[in-house]
């Protein structure tokens, strides 16, 4: 006889949260801190960081979506850890904006718009009203 994990007392509910703890470190990896960090490379100090926050929020969330990922405790943390992210921009070590002062409002606006929006649009997604307008 073969066990499986539901011969095993919360042997399910571990397997379930040992997955969405992997999910949650890819998409801090991939839709947080790269995304965001690329995203302030490229842009700097320019207004097209907005609509390139907003441009690259649609994938994250639909990425979120496909993989049916819950986006409201890790947009907590990364929230949090978007100011001191900002805030270690403008430090003196700082290699990337060495010589460029720069515009913190700019900065906290696009990133905490391209959360928000991440986290709106993976809700839309994950609703079912999206594939609704599709079958239309």
């Amino acid at each position: 006889m073969i066990l499986g994990l539901d011969d095993i007392p919360g042997g399910a509910g571990i397997v379930s949260f040992l997955i969405w703890l992997g999910l949650s470190g890819l998409f801090y990896l991939v839709c947080y801190q790269a995304a965001l960090n690329v995203l302030d490379d490229v842009t700097k100090n320019s207004l097209l960081k907005i609509p390139a926050m907003l441009l690259a929020a649609v994938p994250s969330a639909g990425l979120m979506a496909i993989l049916h990922y819950k986006f409201l405790v890790l947009f907590v943390i990364a929230s949090i850890a978007n100011h001191f992210r900002i805030q270690s921009l403008n430090k003196e070590g700082n290699k990337k904006f060495e010589g460029i002062e720069i515009n913190k409002p700019l900065f906290y606006f696009a990133s905490y718009v391209y959360l928000i929006l991440v986290f709106l649009l993976a809700d839309y997604f994950q609703s079912g009203e999206i594939s609704k307008l599709l079958n239309r």
